[in-house]
């Protein structure tokens, strides 16, 4: 690339910035070159957390080379962290039709439809991303996130189950499965609290109980699991163990009052 062209692009880029954040037609003569370039530019905005402007120098990066999948991938997740949930699962979509077989694309595509509140689009992302790479630790991961929010405990540690079988010496795939056993002991406590009178809490109560304890311990010795194969996950594991202790604390309190 000739001299003025670069400097040429570096004040469109700046004045892009300053006044006007949309993405405008760049000029004809402007090699590939600018695609590495705008695409630095993104990766340098994205680690400072200005996606916007990350964002839209991908869409730059991308006028000149629309099928451009690790560039895709990049913007995806920009709007994903923006909070634009929707258009990154499009952007994540098209990176998918283009690389059926890079299950990243997928992954993406069903995060992003889960905080958009499409669990059954997201369920079907992860499903696809499991039909090209069946161990993929992501897919496994956030299918199971999925589970989790629709109330089906039993597919989800599954899928966590497989997680850890896979990844055996993986302190985060411990922790994750630990998280959602930690997250059903939750469950069943909040149906405790919501119980009335002495009838219910020694009949169902006496269940949930059993069934919360249960859960308790599992993710206990997962998490002792994962702090031992990391210890630096310590202080976070720590944290999620002492503050449900504090809940379970105040669950029985509520119920020995009511009796």
């Amino acid at each position: 690339m000739k001299l003025y062209h670069l400097v040429l692009l570096f004040l469109i880029i700046i004045i892009v910035f300053i006044v006007q954040p949309v993405p405008l037609p760049l000029p004809t003569g402007v090699d590939s070159v600018a695609v590495g370039a705008l695409t630095l530019f993104g990766d340098g905005f994205h680690s400072m957390n200005q996606t916007g402007i990350a964002s839209s120098c991908y869409s730059y990066a991308l006028s000149f080379n629309e099928t451009d999948t690790q560039i895709l991938h990049k913007k995806g997740d920009a709007l994903y962290k923006m909070g634009e949930y929707d258009e990154a699962a499009e952007i994540f979509q098209s990176a998918a039709a283009l690389d059926p077989t890079n299950p990243v694309f997928l992954v993406g595509q069903g995060r992003a439809l889960l905080k958009a509140g499409d669990t059954a689009g997201a369920e079907a992302s992860f499903n696809k991303a499991l039909e090209v790479s069946p161990e993929d630790p992501a897919a496994l991961h956030t299918r199971a996130v999925s589970l989790l929010s629709q109330g089906r405990y039993t597919e989800a540690i599954r899928d966590l189950d497989r997680l850890v079988e896979e990844n055996p010496e993986s302190a985060k795939a411990r922790m994750y499965r630990g998280d959602a056993y930690l997250f059903i002991t939750t469950k069943y406590e909040a149906e405790m609290r919501d119980m009335k009178g002495s009838k219910d809490i020694m009949g169902s109560g006496t269940r949930l109980s059993s069934e919360a304890s249960g859960a308790y311990q599992k993710a206990s010795m997962d998490y002792m699991k994962a702090m031992e194969l990391d210890p630096f996950l310590t202080p976070v594991i720590t944290a999620k163990m002492m503050a449900q202790y504090q809940s379970q604390a105040e669950t029985y309190g509520m119920i020995l009052q009511s009796l």
